[in-house]
């Protein structure tokens, strides 16, 4: 019955390839200590990422052709802030097994990635970081109402706690050499300094007194010691580090701070939210501009000449400005801040062998991650150019499986980056059939109250928006399958099929790319030839049965009750993630169904062939399931269900349907009681 599909397009997108809709799923199961795991298997920087990634699983999820793409970074974020008792305790030292010993330079997201995966490799790992906080750009210059240090601190001491060193403060090429290095033993060295220093211009003016550039500044800001910068801003710049500046300007008291882009608006290269949100902070922001020159008196500035851009890129499309000289203005100053770009510091490899291309970046292999000194490795911004810190992430995973190859060895391991394949957009004629959902997104701090300090400025979801963004998840690639020797082509599917998916040549067909992975045709179908990924009945009827053969021990109380809930139904999932003595102490089973609207008759009747007293089913609030058709085919089954318990003696009594709306009235315990009640009068 298995097919290969091809992966969903949220995770074919993740540069660490994240299984995104699995934690979406195992959210909705309450399972968010599991959902940890497979967040920091893929990546150890998951809190850093729930709070700044760029979330390209977002931009390609297949949901954005509906409404709006599914709020991955921000379940992310509820993950991990719903999870920090159970992180601390997981945390492990790791005893060194390998005689070698690797050295990192840089301790930001890539170089820390391959200490974390060396570390579990079983080798001795000392990282080397120039700056007295960890975390490279992101623990100095990001700033702290993005990204609060203590949530960075959260992913870099899981990482230390394996029994990574850290060696804070001391600048390789300066304070030691590479030669100090291998002197001291070291079989491998990776550099992962990055981009931390700001390019400049070349434009008259330029030397004059607060003329700033964004990185120094921006490290200085989040030191606490953020200088004084005059009435009038102008930042210079359209990428994320110049808007990281502007409003970082803006929170230091300054009233009118106004960005220069050489680009147009649509071509700025900051992320359209970071734009968005400067913009309600009232900075200004002057597109197709570039500076001319800084004009200043007495070597103060007083002001920047700007010229008309009149194209960015050439045909080819490379970064090739041509302006206008005559058409100019010019924009007082009290303070200039330049962000056009960053560049390396290649510190690090003076004595050594290592060559440098193109100023301040390493020649190596991408594909081996070797430098041209054996034994040097290098990975993220400082090979690769500017990126994000997922792209880091990934980056620091090959790097720890490059070293690792050489150290087993000798050899250089090739390790093209490739993509996976992925499932693409949903066609239209089944998009227009999916019920339309509002993304849930938590307000941010009111634009007026958060230029006053850096607090953070978003909030994470409550429990309840979790759960109501997870259900809009499509659940992609986890679609029906049908089993082609119990199919009978009887088109049961293709009748009940409320999305139009489902064909019949000599069997079903289910095509992964448009199946919702409803389940109504599994729960209709005949010959119960159809299974979904998402939804095991076995594993659903293999928990039953151990509980109940634990009520014929005498370990659990009577009448025993099985209660199937939907995995989107908020208000009882203080019940619903109960203890096996909960389980106990009521006598109730809680039975987790992506939607209940699966289950079919058998499904009902299973409890009872296994030893149950009764069911209960809990479904969403009327009206509010996913899928078409749902709930009217749910309800008739359940009469179904009832009319053959009353043939055979039991009595349909034995079943309840209940609405979750029902819960504005009595609470599910009290339900449960009541169906319990009745159970015991059935009996008497």
């Amino acid at each position: 019955m298995e097919q290969q599909v091809d992966a969903a397009s949220c995770v074919a997108a993740c540069p660490v390839q994240t299984d995104t809709r699995q934690y979406v799923e195992l959210i909705t199961q309450g399972k968010y200590e599991d959902a940890l795991e497979l967040l920091l298997k893929a990546n150890p920087f998951s809190s850093v990422c729930g709070r700044i990634c760029h979330h390209p699983c977002e931009q390609q999820c297949r949901r954005s052709k509906v409404d709006a793409p599914v709020g991955l970074r921000r379940l992310k974020r509820f993950i991990v802030e719903n999870t920090k008792d159970y992180r601390l305790s997981r945390r492990e030292r790791i005893e060194p097994t390998r005689d070698e010993k690797v050295a990192i330079i840089g301790s930001g997201p890539g170089g820390l990635t391959a200490a974390h995966d060396l570390a579990r490799l079983g080798f001795r790992v000392v990282v080397y970081e120039k700056w007295d906080t960890p975390g490279g750009m992101l623990g100095t210059a990001i700033p702290r109402y993005r990204l609060p240090y203590e949530v960075l601190k959260e992913d870099i001491d899981d990482i230390l706690s394996l029994g990574v060193e850290m060696r804070s403060g001391c600048e390789i090429g300066t304070d030691i050499h590479i030669e100090d290095l291998r002197n001291e033993g070291f079989a491998a060295i990776l550099i992962a300094t990055g981009l931390p220093e700001s390019q400049t211009l070349g434009v008259p003016g330029i030397d004059s007194e607060d003329v700033l550039l964004a990185i120094p500044f921006l490290r200085a800001v989040g030191l606490g010691r953020g200088p004084s910068l005059g009435d009038r801003v102008v930042v210079i710049g359209g990428g994320n580090v110049a808007f990281d500046a502007a409003r970082c300007a803006r929170r230091l008291g300054v009233q009118k701070v106004t960005l220069v882009s050489l680009e147009s608006r649509q071509e700025m290269p900051a992320w359209e939210w970071e734009i968005d949100e400067a913009a309600q902070e009232g900075i200004e922001i002057s597109n197709s501009w570039g500076p001319r020159a800084v004009f200043s008196e007495g070597g103060v500035v007083r002001g920047i000449e700007l010229k008309k851009c009149t194209a960015v890129f050439d045909e080819a499309g490379r970064f090739s400005p041509r302006f206008d000289e005559r058409d100019v203005s010019t924009l007082l100053a009290d303070s200039i801040i330049i962000a056009i770009g960053q560049r390396g510091d290649l510190t690090c490899i003076e004595g050594s062998t290592v060559k440098k291309v193109a100023g301040e970046r390493l020649e190596y292999d991408p594909e081996t991650l070797a430098t041209t000194e054996a034994g040097i490795f290098a990975c993220g911004e400082v090979v690769s150019g500017a990126g994000a810190a997922v792209e880091a992430v990934r980056d620091g995973h090959r790097a720890a499986k490059a070293i690792l190859h050489y150290l087993d060895t000798g050899e250089l391991l090739k390790q093209p980056v490739t993509e996976l394949p992925s499932l693409g957009d949903i066609p239209l004629e089944t998009v227009e059939k999916i019920k339309q959902r509002a993304p849930i997104i938590p307000e941010l701090v009111p634009p007026e109250k958060r230029v006053r300090d850096f607090s953070e400025i978003e909030r994470g979801f409550t429990e309840a928006e979790a759960l109501a963004e997870a259900k809009r998840c499509l659940a992609c690639t986890t679609g029906a399958l049908a089993d082609e020797e119990k199919c009978a082509a009887c088109l049961t599917c293709v009748r009940i099929c409320p999305f139009g998916v489902a064909t019949v040549e000599k069997t079903a067909v289910m095509p992964q790319e448009q199946c919702q992975a409803c389940g109504l045709c599994a729960a209709e179908c005949p010959a119960a030839a159809i299974a979904l990924k998402r939804f095991g009945t076995n594993q659903m009827r293999k928990e039953i049965g151990e509980l109940l053969a634990r009520v014929e021990h005498g370990e659990l109380l009577q009448p025993f009750i099985v209660s199937y809930c939907c995995l989107f139904e908020v208000t009882s999932r203080r019940f619903v993630r109960a203890e096996p003595s909960d389980v106990a102490r009521t006598g109730v089973a809680r039975v987790m169904v992506p939607c209940v609207a699966r289950l079919s008759v058998v499904d009902m009747l299973a409890p009872f062939e296994l030893g149950a007293d009764g069911i209960v089913i809990i479904s969403c609030t009327e009206g509010d399931c996913l899928y078409p058709t749902a709930e009217e085919r749910l309800s008739a089954r359940v009469q179904k269900a009832k009319g053959v318990l009353d043939e055979i003696g039991l009595g349909g009594e034995r079943i309840d349907h209940w609405r979750t709306e029902d819960s504005a009235e009595v609470s599910w315990s009290a339900f449960w009681e009541i169906s319990k009640r009745k159970l015991l009068a059935l009996k008497d």
